[in-house]
């Protein structure tokens, strides 16, 4: 029911539009079984002068079901953008610390599987409550024939109903197990896709790969996925058959309760032959509704509630840019620690940053350097303590703004060929000067406010267009974790001898997590952390 409310809410206009030309061809398909069965009891006279109005009523019924068919199509659409939409939302909305638990294979599993699932039922919810009208008007017909048969029907029909709805409850459990193995499948391609060097390095380590892992875990996948179709055609087939029993029923025991006048078994009979294709139809809906309501819930189980819509307008609240110093006192944040296999806590961190100043940051692997970053970026929230600017703390609502004040290139970058959220009229001469700077002005140039290449060049200059956008977004402050790592020897000296000498001459904040100890020098002031403290 959850599933059928969001989707009807998706865009009510439509949904009414198709409804009306949905439930007009249902009137119009119900109205022509009456109307045959009338035809067969009447005179030939009678009969002369009713085929015009046959005629109407099937052109109605036509007319009716390609618009609605039409505007189905228009709905579905509509329903997987707007879904697909507020994923995203939800997705930046939620606590970065929250989506890396997660991990991008699942929430790649929910952006394509889960929303075509959910997308799915806008396509037949539509035509379900077509059919809907047609069988309420053939059972209005039928009660109008005989409400005593109507009674004895309907008791044939419950009966089946309830076996029917036994398969579907035990059909909606294969296919939450089935979901379940699809996140570990994702994974498994993840790994594929970002692990093929070390794959190809090692023949034993990519065959037990291929062999001991991905096949097992697509195989599990399949075996679900395959009992569910089973399980859909043995629904599909019994509706089909308890259809034809209940037909078989009327015909051939109902006349034995029942005293039927001249007309109606036929007209029963006639009517519930052609009623069947609406009750199929209805039948075959539903465990695509089953579906996607196990995708709903496995959405829902990561913390995105796409059914309510966001209530914030977008805007954040921008803060002064002419602060000094960042302040950290007392700040904390914990997380689960792979390496050690135990719960890692950062701090308490008591530091200041200073603008015109860089600061540069060493430590071990694990000892909480990166983690320490994006606390100080507002990218993971502090678990005590505070944060300020100057003497003014920085308030929960205020953390959206708050983050607009730091520019940073990580060591899992990701390059964006658009340059989202600048000014692409002030791109163009300061792009060239920051690109022959970079020394990739014979490689890569800014058109349109996006990067003509991005895919062609190695991972360091990459890096270096990374370091660009920084430069391009002008924050106040800017952190770069290991940026230096994936340079050559020339390059790494431009970007500790000049380049960060220029970003603390034009007083920005500066924090460099970093191993090269020959540049160390550079710095205003070296920072340790030993487990999360610094020392």
């Amino acid at each position: 029911m959850k599933v059928l409310l969001f989707v009807l809410r998706t865009s009510p206009v439509v949904v009414a539009l198709a409804l009306g030309a949905a439930v007009l061809s249902g009137l119009a398909s119900g109205a022509l079984i009456a109307f045959v069965n009338i035809a067969l009891t009447s005179t030939q006279d009678d009969v002369a002068g009713m085929g015009w109005k046959f005629l109407g009523l099937v052109v109605i019924s036509l007319v009716t079901a390609v618009a609605a068919n039409i505007t189905i199509s228009y709905f579905y659409r509509k329903v997987l953008l707007d879904l697909q939409l507020r994923l995203a939302s939800k997705m930046t909305d939620t606590p970065l610390r929250s989506l890396e638990e997660i991990g991008s294979a699942p929430l790649l599993a929910v952006l394509t599987d889960d929303v075509a699932k959910i997308g799915e039922v806008a396509t037949t919810i539509v035509p379900m409550l077509a059919n809907l009208t047609t069988i309420v008007v053939c059972c209005c017909y039928l009660i109008w024939l005989s409400w005593p048969a109507f009674v004895g029907t309907s008791i044939f029909i419950v009966i089946g109903a309830l076996s029917y709805k036994v398969l579907i409850g035990r059909e909606q459990v294969i296919l939450e197990a089935g979901r379940e193995q699809l996140d570990g499948l994702y994974r498994y391609f993840h790994d594929l896709t970002h692990g093929l060097k070390e794959l190809k390095l090692s023949k034993s380590r990519g065959d037990r790969f291929l062999e001991g892992v991905l096949r097992p875990a697509a195989f599990a996948v399949q075996k679900h996925l395959f009992l569910w179709d089973i399980s859909f055609a043995a629904i599909s087939t019994w509706g089909r058959f308890l259809i034809m029993v209940v037909v078989g029923l009327v015909l051939f025991m109902l006349p034995s309760f029942i005293s039927l006048k001249e007309g109606v078994l036929s007209g029963y009979v006639i009517a519930l032959l052609y009623v069947r294709s609406s009750l199929l139809s209805v039948l075959d809906a539903l465990p695509h509704l089953s579906a996607a309501t196990v995708a709903l819930r496995k959405i829902e189980s990561f913390g995105f509630d796409v059914t309510e819509a966001g209530t914030e307008d977008g805007q954040i609240e921008l803060l002064p840019s002419n602060w000094r110093a960042l302040r950290l006192r007392g700040v904390t944040h914990s997380y689960y620690h792979d390496r050690e296999d135990c719960q890692f806590t950062l701090g308490p961190i008591d530091l200041e940053l200073l603008r015109g100043e860089i600061v540069i940051l060493i430590g071990g692997n694990g000892s909480g350097k990166t983690t320490l970053s994006k606390v100080i970026m507002g990218l993971y929230p502090p678990e005590s303590g505070a944060i300020s600017l100057d003497e003014v703390g920085i308030r929960l609502e205020q953390i959206g703004g708050y983050r607009q004040l730091f520019s940073a290139v990580f060591t899992d970058f990701h390059l964006f060929e658009d340059l989202l959220g600048l000014d692409s009229s002030k791109l163009a001469d300061k792009g060239r000067e920051y690109l022959a700077k970079l020394e990739l002005d014979h490689k890569v140039r800014i058109e349109g406010g996006r990067l003509s290449t991005t895919r062609t060049l190695s991972r360091g200059q990459q890096q270096r267009l990374a370091l660009l956008v920084a430069y391009l977004e002008d924050r106040p402050f800017y952190v770069f974790d290991e940026w230096a790592a994936n340079q050559d020897p020339v390059f790494k000296d431009v970007f500790y001898t000049q380049l960060l000498p220029e970003l603390k001459a034009n007083g920005k904040g500066v924090l460099v997590i970093s191993h090269d100890d020959q540049y160390f020098g550079v710095g205003d002031r070296v920072l340790k952390l030993v487990d999360g403290k610094l020392v």
